[in-house]
């Protein structure tokens, strides 16, 4: 083999200082342990036995020692006469352990622990030492890399073949096929892979002197060329039956019998695919179930009718997202929904005090938008009346309110319940969106939030960097001390200090990116709120501003299907101690949605 055939390695030959785990890496200045054989600066206790009038130059770092044989290496260190396991013959490494002729033992750290025993040793002393052996598992024949290359001709000869068997079958409307044309590609194909199966045989059999050479059995080379035969035979079976002219059944039944088959093959790979993901979608039902609510009647301290919690939730969650454009002052909307219910004394007083000043607001905010000059005030029926041509022009709600209901002055109005009042309050918030003040500010909140999300972004980059540059600086500040120390290995206190200060410094670093990517996802206020989930019994979870007791989460339950949406919807609120068990519903039906969406690209496929 040439020397330009050897791929270079892609391990770097000095990787210089790391930080993994608990240990510190030094391919130049480390101390190799015998038994992990890792160059790491940790402490290393060294043999103090004299082999040949010179010391042991065998070593094992202090985690090794303190797993593998239950010994502190600053205790054996300060020892004169310490030996190595080696030296007294009793280490478990693999390179001591082949030589004696027993396997590998593995990671055996864990199971010693769980035994309740000290150190590995302690463990092959109490199981036996021969009850432990690591193999690696062996590779197929498929992975050696000239049996791949006969794998891999024998099936591109089998896949030409295939189609063009599947020609023959389904008779060639539209182009004529001659016998000697398939018989060439056969053969061809056939050529192709001997001639390929011969090199690799002319390669081992020359030999390599100084490279491992890579063996493939005659077997494997007979088996595939009893494989080439098989499909030539029956490639030749279909080419005397299209010369025979198919006695006893015709071409087009034998091509729809081959497509049913392939059909059925790629039909029974999709139902398996279907029922393992039911399965999968069955369990996921099965562990996770949302919680059962309590009705909600009562909103930031006011008691509501069941039928009136979603117009509330409306009306509070419009004010929350455009109180600012509507400069409206923190608990302003809570006191309308108040003075809407009759919560409190002065009810009357209320009505005059908030609801209808914020009815004329609205309006002369619509009015503005479309040239009408409208002059307000909550004193007269003024008011009333034009919230009558508002509704007029709509065309909305005119089986609730029919025109004539605007025309005998605020007397009506009076005379309204809650329900109603409340249903012309979010009428008026609905039509005020679409007002060009509204618009704008909904444009700049927008902006705004784009602009705080990309801030957002290069903030977390900016962490992030400022984490990798701390990484590198705590490498520098390593290697020098290590030259300060003249190459010497960290004590355990200078190891445990340099570790602490490591992770300190990264877990702030990483707390400040964090902190940034937060702030990515923070949603824009004004932009209509979406539920976190959807299902198709008329269920919605939502997730709202305007209600903040815990847990936060509410269910709309419509009573139906969302297509067709009844009258009588519920909300349901839960407790603070079901918060887990929302979540994880909600992470349960996003898998079962993604095993859908998997079901589906299996179906077009």
């Amino acid at each position: 083999m040439a020397l330009d055939d050897v791929k270079a390695s892609k391990r770097k030959s000095d990787p210089g200082v790391r930080v993994i785990g608990g240990k510190i890496y030094d391919s130049s200045n480390g101390r190799c342990c015998h038994q992990c054989r890792q160059k790491t600066m940790d402490f290393v206790a060294s043999c103090k036995a004299m082999k040949k009038e010179k010391q042991c130059p065998i070593s094992y770092c202090h985690k090794c020692l303190l797993n593998r044989y239950g010994e502190k290496a600053e205790e054996v260190g300060a020892l004169i006469d310490w030996r190595c396991p080696k030296c007294r013959g009793i280490c478990n490494c693999s390179c001591c352990r082949k030589k004696r002729g027993q396997s590998p033992t593995g990671i055996l750290t864990h199971k010693a622990k769980a035994s309740g025993l000290s150190s590995v040793s302690e463990l092959l002393e109490v199981e036996g030492h021969d009850t432990f052996s690591y193999q690696k598992k062996k590779p197929k024949l498929e992975n050696v890399s000239n049996g791949d290359v006969v794998a891999k001709d024998s099936n591109k000869a089998a896949g030409k073949i295939k189609k063009a068997l599947n020609k023959i079958k389904t008779g060639f409307p539209k182009a004529k096929l001659e016998d000697a044309f398939v018989e060439d590609a056969v053969a061809k194909e056939n050529n192709k892979a001997t001639s390929k199966i011969k090199k690799v045989l002319n390669k081992t059999k020359t030999g390599v002197p100084k490279a491992k050479s890579v063996f493939i059995s005659l077997s494997c080379i007979q088996d595939v060329a009893k494989e080439n035969n098989k499909v030539t035979g029956k490639l030749k079976k279909a080419l005397n039956k299209t010369k025979n002219g198919f006695p006893k059944a015709k071409p087009e039944a034998a091509s729809v019998e081959a497509v049913a088959k392939e059909n059925n093959k790629v039909a029974g790979k999709i139902k398996k695919a279907k029922t393992t993901n039911k399965m999968k979608e069955e369990e996921i039902q099965i562990e996770a179930k949302l919680p059962n609510g309590i009705s909600l009647t009562n909103v930031s301290g006011i008691d509501i009718p069941t039928e009136e919690t979603g117009n509330v939730l409306q009306f509070l969650e419009f004010c929350s997202a455009f109180g600012k454009a509507l400069d409206l002052k923190q608990g302003h909307a809570k006191s309308i929904v108040a003075a809407v219910f009759g919560s409190g004394r002065n009810t009357r007083r209320q009505q005059y005090c908030s609801v209808i000043p914020m009815m004329i607001q609205l309006m002369e905010l619509i009015s503005h938008d479309r040239d009408m000059s409208l002059s307000l005030s909550a004193t007269d029926s003024t008011w009333f009346s034009s919230l009558g041509e508002c509704l007029l022009q709509s065309g909305v709600l005119s089986d609730v309110f029919p025109p004539e209901t605007f025309k005998s002055g605020v007397s009506e109005y009076k005379k309204m319940d809650a329900s109603a009042r409340l249903k012309l309050l979010n009428f008026l918030c609905d039509e005020s969106l679409s007002t060009l003040k509204m618009r704008n500010f909904i444009e700049n909140e927008s902006k705004e939030s784009d602009t705080k999300e990309r801030e957002a972004k290069e903030k977390a980059a900016a962490a992030k960097e400022k984490e990798k540059q701390l990484r590198q600086k705590i490498q520098g500040d390593l290697v020098k001390a290590h030259m300060e120390k003249k190459g010497a290995p960290l004590s355990m206190e200078e190891h445990h200090k340099v570790l602490a200060q490591i992770k300190a410094e990264a877990k702030e670093a990483y707390g400040e990116m964090l902190k940034a990517t937060s702030r990515k996802r923070q949603r824009c206020d004004a932009v209509r709120t979406d539920p976190i989930l959807l299902s198709d019994d008329g269920l919605a979870l939502w997730k709202l501003k305007c209600f903040e007791e815990e847990p936060k989460f509410l269910l709309q339950d419509v009573g139906g299907t969302f297509d067709d949406l009844s009258p009588h919807e519920k909300w349901l609120a839960f407790k603070p101690e079901q918060k887990q068990e929302i979540e994880k519903y909600i992470s349960a039906n996003r898998m079962k949605m993604m095993l859908a969406q998997k079901n589906a690209n299996v179906e077009i496929n």
